[in-house]
Parts: structure tokens; C-alpha cells; sequence
């Protein structure tokens, strides 16, 4: 999974994936392959932020859209989001129409699904949160349409790659907005 951090207003790209072994991530940042761990410390807003084995405390909280970072005494602001839509199956349903399945970008627990069967979606806009490692992730519409299915609910489990929700579109060009596995 690749994604896109905006810190002081600088936009990075970090690839992300899971290690097969323990809660440990391997990121490769601009040729940088590191290991990076994110572990609580228990009743507090502070982790212990480990990478490639230096250790080093970070308080980790919400502030509007954007997680408040402070490392020492430097607050900093963290935009995080996936850089490519959500992978995405589609199937013509019928003359101008599509079915997309938007899938989890990773394993971990679904913590909302704001809309139901029926509901309008805007391209972008948030179909179901999902989080994983205690960071949040909105997985976006890859294009504008109708939820045809819901697939989840807030507390569920989901593997990467599962099915959320399933979307209605119309237009033939949606066919480039979200990339697809196994069209």
C-alpha cells in the first residue's frame, strides 16, 4: 500500500506492508527500507515509535483531520491518506452500468460505515473507516454512484482485499479512476 503524508506542508509518499511476522510494518521511504513498530503506552496518548530498533516517545492524537505528532517539544501536524484509490472489481450490471467493489486496503477492524443501501456517494468521499496498529484509514469511493451493498459493520474484522461495500456507477470512464484487481 503506498501512502501519502503531508508534514509542514510537504507532501511525502511511503510505501507501506506488514511484516509476516509480529505487529511490525516495512516502509520504504524515498529508497529508505526500514522496520517500523508503533506500540501504546497504556492510559496515555504516548507511543513508543520504533524504527530499524531506535526507540524514541511520540504523542499520537487527533486534532480536526490531521494527527498531532510531539516528538520532544516539537508538535507536529500529520496528514495521512492512501495515495492510489482503493483496489476495486467491477462488472457491468447493465447498459451504462457498473458494479465496484471497494475493498479494504489492509486487515483490521472496521470502526465505520457511514452509509446504507441506497445512499449517494460522492467519488472520494469516505465509505467505512477501517483501523489497523491504532491508526485510522478512510477508504474513499473510487467514483461517484449508489451503494448497491454494504458488506461490514462498525466492530467487524476484515482481511485485505475484502469486499465493504459494493457501489452502483454509470459512467464507463470510472473504469480509470480506481485501479482493479482481477477485473
Amino acid at each position: 500500500m503506498i501512502l501519502e503524508v503531508k508534514l509542514r506542508g510537504t507532501v511525502r509518499r511511503v510505501e507501506v506492508e506488514p511484516e509476516l511476522e509480529g505487529e511490525a510494518l516495512r516502509t520504504n521511504f524515498e529508497g529508505h527500507v526500514a522496520t517500523v513498530r508503533l506500540h501504546p503506552l497504556v492510559g496515555s496518548e504516548w507511543w513508543r515509535f520504533e524504527v530499524d530498533d531506535v526507540t524514541t516517545p511520540v504523542r499520537l492524537h487527533l486534532e480536526g483531520q490531521a494527527v498531532l505528532a510531539t516528538v520532544d517539544s516539537v508538535r507536529v501536524p500529520l496528514e495521512v491518506r492512501r495515495w492510489l484509490p482503493v483496489r476495486s472489481r467491477r462488472s457491468q450490471t447493465g447498459p451504462g452500468e457498473h458494479r465496484v467493489e471497494v475493498r479494504a486496503p489492509m486487515p483490521g477492524l472496521v470502526t465505520a460505515v457511514p452509509l446504507a443501501r441506497g445512499d449517494e456517494v460522492a467519488a472520494g468521499s469516505a465509505v467505512a473507516v477501517v483501523e489497523a496498529m491504532k491508526m485510522q484509514m478512510e477508504v474513499p469511493a473510487p467514483a461517484a454512484g449508489r451503494v448497491d451493498d454494504v458488506r461490514v459493520r462498525p466492530g467487524e474484522e476484515v482481511g485485505a482485499g475484502q469486499v465493504l461495500v459494493v457501489l452502483r456507477t454509470s459512467s464507463p470512464n470510472d473504469r480509470k479512476t480506481a485501479g482493479s484487481a482481477g477485473s
